[in-house]
């Protein structure tokens, strides 16, 4: 029988730096050709809306099916030779290991000495990021922009008490990202965000809020701009990148110029001009979600907490 993790559990279970080390370790099995990632399928019927996605690797030799809807979020872990290990409750799950593709990607684009961070958004996703920068050594003081100046200045004072870095509010987006060196958008905006014009050279962009065709944070001038762009998978980005789907439609984008995160996580040492600017657009993937269930299941049991029987 299997083990049901609720979300609690999940918390306690996955610290960040373990769940990018995780990570790195399954895209790394990825570009190996030892892991698979099947993009997000979205069902709608009667109103609702279904959402399925799934990965798998070798070793361990474990899939994962992610589905959620009406706010409800689960993942199912497998085990190839033992069949279903674990039901785990997964709002938490997908904000963690969110942020963690943030922080494996920026550890591999952004500059080294990289630390002044502009985040837009305050909401369910916008935590997780900060604490993965920190997590990958790319933090040391933050500028915050978002619509709700209440929740904002909260926000702000508990990041600043959980990363023990500065954390401020910015009165506006603009004047959070101009001379940022990472930029981070968590939003569920329709519409870009943050303009080109308000990078700095060399700045890295980690825009993660917008995984619909329909949704956009980022403007479009930026995507090109980017001597290196990264998703986390090139055919689920070509359903839900809109940023993306325009350009290639107006045939002002190559999809071939992208790069999937496995390659960009596998090179030995990636060049990097300082004045380079640098996007990662994430759209939450399968094989994150197998890699972290993995981690939280080996360590409920292993804990003695959780008995498989």
């Amino acid at each position: 029988m299997p083990i049901y993790l609720k979300e609690q559990d999940v918390v306690e279970l996955a610290d960040m730096p373990s769940v990018v080390a995780a990570l790195r370790a399954a895209f790394s099995a990825q570009a190996r050709g030892e892991a698979v990632n099947i993009p997000r399928t979205r069902f709608e019927f009667e109103g609702r809306r279904l959402n399925v996605m799934a990965g798998g690797t070798k070793v361990p030799n474990r899939y994962a099916l992610k589905s959620y809807g009406s706010s409800a979020y689960h993942v199912l872990l497998y085990s190839a030779e033992q069949g279903v290990l674990a039901i785990m409750e997964a709002n938490a799950l997908g904000q963690i290991r969110t942020g963690a593709a943030s922080g494996l990607a920026t550890e591999c684009m952004a500059r080294r000495n990289a630390g002044k961070v502009a985040l837009i958004g305050s909401g369910r996703q916008a935590r997780t990021q900060l604490h993965a920068l920190n997590a990958v050594d790319r933090l040391t003081e933050v500028a915050v922009s978002a619509r709700n100046r209440d929740k904002l200045k909260a926000f702000c004072e508990r990041l600043a008490r959980e990363l023990d870095r500065p954390v401020r509010a910015a009165d506006a987006p603009e004047q959070a990202v101009r001379g940022a060196d990472i930029v981070v958008t968590a939003t569920n905006a329709s519409k870009p965000v943050v303009m080109n014009e308000w990078l700095s050279p060399g700045a890295h962009v980690n825009a993660m809020g917008a995984n619909a065709a329909e949704r956009r944070e980022i403007d479009a001038e930026i995507v090109l701009r980017a001597a290196l762009v990264v998703t986390d998978d090139i055919a689920q980005a070509k359903l839900e990148a809109g940023e993306f789907i325009d350009l290639a439609k107006a045939g002002r984008l190559d999809w071939g110029t992208l790069k999937p995160l496995h390659q960009i996580v596998a090179a030995p040492d990636l060049p990097r001009a300082d004045d380079a600017v640098t996007l990662f657009k994430s759209l939450g993937v399968g094989l994150e979600d197998v890699a972290i269930a993995s981690l939280i299941y080996d360590r409920a049991v292993a804990g003695g907490r959780y008995k498989p029987l």
